[in-house]
């Protein structure tokens, strides 16, 4: 297999930057993940995941590209003690009128769509990826290693310098840091602009422990307890991860947010509308602390839009689009973004120039990637009146056809199949607009 080049870095060693660094193994000779934290070999959180303690589940789509990136993924997760989850089965909704298999309601019956993720701790997923990535011959991981900026030199980014002075080199840097990228301001330090904006202000908290799952334990592996937006804006889940563990959180929006006291949280607990929570809280062995967590707006960085950009120089994960932590979309849309690049790395190794106009082609496809777990969050999110952010046009046109897409499903299988396959990231959102579905569903407006 012919090598795009001798080196690339990654700046960042989280989900989305071990990804990466699997990625581009295929295309240079070496590849080197600089990660700032020190982190154990085990399955421990990673210092710079703020969310690390709470909901984290893999979807159908990202868990597809594991498994071609680190063939039998999935078995070994089953292996270290995560929950297979089969969707249509496994995930249910306890709202105030009852027990639903979709989050609207409107399925009340059980379904094999014949997909399936997995839920665990983030630990757990994140130990698995690096463990699989650190084995790689050609990969080296470099712990302590703060980056503080940018080599640049005759219009490309040639490496980047780190905070104790060390230099690395390279023909290909990504920025994989998370929401605190700091590629905005680099970008501006060598002369180009930085990428526009969308946020979603979302005001959302979180408080999650974990407990030790009672021998009677009879519920599904993810259960959600809320309503419908606005009215409710509470909710909690109880969610089976690995090691006979419930990872319980509660979860509230717009300053009503659940407590990290045992008392307060046992109290916020009552406030919702089933004692499901409230049951594990109460009556199972706490394993953990109350872990608490505020994210307050969901951000996507509009680096398609650029019409300049440096060569030898991505960005990717949450460092281009954060997701609302709430929906679990994050690690599945880093993984779809991981497969994105190495179809466009194949494309460019063809080429007599290899690297050069790299970042152009993959940001628009990134962004087309992107589109489809960022309206789904947005469509949830924008139901409540106190989200901030500009509302897309026609958000109320599009509101009633899913509500009509909703109903259709209830007596249609191979609908339901579809919209799970989207909610998974398996197909793009626009495939809920194509005919002949589209005339179906505008038959029921």
């Amino acid at each position: 297999m012919s090598r795009l080049g001798d080196r690339a870095v990654v700046i960042g060693g989280s989900i989305a930057g071990l990804i990466t660094a699997r990625v581009l193994s295929d295309y240079f000779d070496d590849v080197v993940i600089l990660e700032r934290d020190a982190v154990e070999d085990r399955p421990v959180l990673h210092r710079s995941v703020p969310q690390g303690h709470h909901l984290h589940a893999l979807l159908q789509g990202g868990q597809e590209v594991l498994e071609s990136l680190y063939p039998a993924f999935g078995e070994e997760l089953r292996a270290l003690g995560a929950t297979r989850v089969a969707v249509g089965r496994d995930i249910v909704w306890y709202l105030p009128d009852g027990k639903a298999y979709s989050p609207t309601g409107s399925l009340r019956i059980p379904a094999d769509l014949g997909l399936a993720g997995h839920c665990a701790s983030r630990a757990l997923i994140e130990f698995l990826v690096r463990r699989r990535t650190k084995v790689i011959p050609n990969v080296q991981w470099e712990s302590g290693a703060a980056v503080r900026d940018l080599i640049h030199r005759e219009g490309r980014v040639r490496g980047v310098r780190c905070e104790d002075s060390r230099v690395f080199d390279a023909e290909l840097t990504v920025d994989a840091t998370g929401r605190t990228s700091y590629t905005p301001r680099w970008l501006v330090s060598l002369g180009f602009s930085p990428p526009d904006e969308t946020a979603i202000g979302l005001d959302t908290a979180y408080s999650t422990a974990n407990f030790r799952m009672p021998d009677d334990f009879r519920g599904e592996p993810i259960m959600f307890i809320t309503g419908p937006a606005p009215e409710f804006t509470r909710r909690g889940y109880v969610i089976t991860i690995e090691d006979g563990t419930l990872l319980v959180s509660l979860i509230g929006r717009f300053g009503d947010y659940p407590p990290v006291d045992r008392e307060g949280y046992i109290a916020f607990a009552k406030g919702l509308h089933s004692d499901l929570a409230l049951r594990i809280i109460e009556g199972a062995e706490q394993l953990t602390g109350i872990a608490h967590h505020r994210f307050r707006e969901s951000v996507q960085r509009h680096y398609e839009r650029l019409t300049s950009f440096p060569e030898g120089f991505l960005v990717i994960g949450d460092a281009l689009c954060t997701f609302n932590p709430i929906h679990a979309q994050g690690m599945s849309a880093a993984a779809r973004q991981g497969r994105l690049l190495h179809d466009v790395l194949a494309e460019h190794r063809a080429r007599p120039r290899g690297l050069e106009n790299i970042a152009s082609p993959f940001f628009v496809k990134a962004a087309e990637l992107n589109s489809t777990p960022w309206n789904l969050a947005a469509a949830f999110d924008f139901a409540f009146p106190q989200t901030r952010g500009e509302r897309p046009p026609g958000i109320q046109e599009r509101a009633r056809y899913f509500a009509a897409l909703d109903r259709l499903q209830v007596d249609d299988y191979e609908v339901q199949r579809l919209v799970a396959e989207v909610f998974h990231l398996m197909r793009p959102i626009s495939a809920l607009q194509e005919e002949p579905l589209r005339s179906r569903v505008l038959a029921r407006l």
